[in-house]
């Protein structure tokens, strides 16, 4: 089996086994080829400098610019990196997913290509997460969350931020959640709970966040919220993924029936497992805090 093919709930995934380095960093990929270079290689200086091991999985999700070759050439360049090829355009949600089942690390953390989270933010959520929270979010919507924004994008800023706040007033009205962020784009795991929530996770497309919350609600697994600073440039990735949110009734719709179905409830196979790699989180992160 290629690891393309990896189905989301395989019991044997890597992030099944145990750790063996201390720090997960998976970034989907989709027609980014414009600033994925320089963005990338400003997050391994980064990481490189924060004295943890780590790695960093690049999910590519079927590109049609030259984003694959621009990875695989990085990827033969760094040894910390590691390229997932999707076999076609999948998905974010396919994609997250598929970097975090194959994922090595402690901890795991996902974000943006497009690395519109300052670094200090992935810092912050790493932090967190050695203090023995299990899931951590970036969330936009704090007072204390800052924007620094593109003069030419105030408007286009302005109005992602008001439909935000409109769709999780939706999204909160049909699952009875409490955040009032679940589209962040940052958001870390402690190994076990990350194991405990992916392992059932069903959506491919842009609301697969929408199933992390439900499932950790299932599960009583807490959610930390951390505030974060946004940089948005002239991009079209981002605006790309803005205009996603046009289509996702369906998903939503798909999403609440696999709800009322008790498809995220939990389940007893593997808990055992699960709860091991649980304890093991526990531990590792009260020897890093000693250790500091």
């Amino acid at each position: 089996m290629s690891i393309h093919d990896l189905p989301p709930t395989e019991s044997d995934s890597p992030l099944m086994r145990r750790a063996s380095t201390h720090l997960s960093v998976v970034v989907g990929c989709y027609n980014a080829a414009r600033h994925l270079e320089r963005r990338l290689r400003q997050l391994v200086a980064f990481l490189d400098g924060i004295g943890r091991e780590y790695e960093v999985l690049i999910v590519e999700d079927g590109s049609l610019d030259d984003s694959l070759p621009i990875l695989r050439r990085l990827e033969a360049e760094v040894p910390s990196m590691t390229v997932l090829h999707n076999p076609r355009n999948m998905g974010k949600g396919y994609s997250i997913r598929n970097g975090i089942l194959n994922s090595r690390g402690k901890y795991i953390i996902f974000t943006d290509v497009d690395m519109t989270y300052s670094m200090g933010n992935l810092l912050s959520v790493l932090e967190r997460l050695e203090s023995g929270a299990p899931l951590v979010v970036g969330n936009r919507r704090l007072p204390e969350s800052v924007y620094v924004v593109n003069n030419a994008l105030v408007k286009y800023v302005y109005r992602r931020h008001r439909g935000g706040q409109a769709f999780n007033a939706l999204v909160r009205l049909l699952f009875g959640l409490a955040t009032r962020d679940t589209q962040s784009g940052l958001k870390g795991f402690s190994r076990g709970a990350a194991a405990r929530i992916f392992s059932h996770l069903y959506t491919d497309g842009f609301l697969f966040d929408i199933e992390i919350f439900i499932r950790s609600r299932t599960l009583d697994i807490p959610v930390t919220d951390v505030p974060v600073q946004l940089t948005y440039e002239d991009d079209v990735t981002t605006v790309q993924q803005f205009h996603q949110l046009f289509s996702v009734i369906p998903e939503l719709v798909h999403i609440k029936m696999l709800e009322l179905r008790g498809a995220y409830k939990s389940r007893e196979h593997g808990a055992a497992d699960e709860e091991k790699s649980a304890e093991s989180d526990k531990a590792a992160a009260s020897s890093w805090s000693q250790g500091r």
